[in-house]
This record gives C-alpha cells, structure tokens and sequence, in this order.
C-alpha cells in the first residue's frame, strides 16, 4: 500500500516536470520513509492515547527514533510487519514504564541500569547496519558518534525529569532504552547469520 502511494505521487511529479526521471527512485524511497514515519506516528498517539499516556508516549517515541536512526538494529522485513512491531513495542514499553514508575526510589537505579546497557550496546554495536541500507566508512563514523551524542542527551534528560521529579517520563526512556538496546542486539545477530 505504501509503495503505490509512493508510487502514485512520484508519478504526479514526474507528470508535472517537478522531478526528472533518474530521481524516480530516490523520491519513491522519501515518499515511503515520510508516510510510515507519518503511521508511526499515529500508531504512538493512539496507544498513548488509550493508555492515558499521552506525554509520556511522546518522550517514548522521540527517544526511540533519534536513538534508533542512528544506532540502527533489527528492521522488519515489511511495512505491515515493521508496523506490528512498533505497535506492541510501544504498547509493551509503555506499559512496562507505567508498572517502573510505581517504584520511585528504584527508577533511578532502573534508569542507569538501562542506559549502561544501552551505552555499552553502542560502544560495541552502533551503527547496526540493515542489508537496505549499507553504510560507508564515513557514515559509519558519523552514525557512530551520532549514536553517542544522542545516547548523552537522553541521558542528561532522564536524569534531569528524575530531578524535578517527573518519574513516569524518567520510566519512558527506561523503556525507550531497554526497547533500542534489544533491538540493536537483536539487528547485530541477524547480521551475523546473515554473513
């Protein structure tokens, strides 16, 4: 469904001359990333909607995809599969953040425990590459220290929501953390296999 939207509206361009032909397959490639990040999107609102956990779904969902960008790990092998996934990582993770935030002097023990874990995987791991997507030496390098800085900033952000005593978004990133860490474990022994 995907690919023929995206196809539809790469032959609207190409119709009206905005886009010339050797460029095809490139705006087909954007089309398709906009519109499942688009899903992505709403699939986050929605659980966090039917789970009262709005706010906290947010912080979920913007630690997860700048985490997940750079870092890399496992990918689906289709939309609707990748869509599936994302849907019961969200609903789990949020419900796993909901059930850490009930042990509030544990939070931040539980939240330096995941984002070890998710430090080390990075260190060691970052960038896990997908087959549809090689790297070049030059990316890797960047990947890699992007995997950092952004591992930093959600770090310094959950330490300082734990501060001002905001527990449940401090819960988020540990789920966020412990769903990026499985996933980038997961994504490097499927490339294993692979070579």
């Amino acid at each position: 469904m995907i690919s023929m939207v995206s196809t539809y509206l790469v032959s609207l361009l190409l119709k009206e001359r905005i886009i010339e032909a050797g460029d095809q397959e490139t705006y087909k490639y954007g089309f398709e990333i906009t519109i499942a990040n688009l899903v992505n999107g709403m699939i986050v609102l929605l659980i966090g909607f039917a789970l009262h956990q709005l706010p906290e779904a947010l912080v979920f969902y913007l630690t997860f995809v700048s985490l997940r960008f750079f870092c890399g790990g496992y990918h689906a092998d289709s939309y609707l599969r990748c869509f599936l996934s994302f849907a019961v990582t969200t609903a789990i993770c949020l419900m796993v953040s909901g059930w850490i935030a009930r042990y509030e002097k544990a939070v931040i023990v539980l939240f330096f425990v995941a984002a070890t874990a998710l430090w080390l995987c990075v260190f060691k791991m970052a960038p896990v590459e997908h087959e549809n997507r090689p790297l070049t030496n030059q990316e890797r390098l960047l990947f890699k220290k992007r995997s950092m800085q952004a591992s930093g900033f959600w770090t310094t952000i959950g330490i300082i929501l734990w501060v001002v005593c905001q527990i449940q978004m401090t819960a988020s990133l540990i789920s966020a953390f412990i769903a990026v860490t499985i996933l980038m474990t997961g994504g490097k022994s499927h490339e294993k296999r692979n070579s």
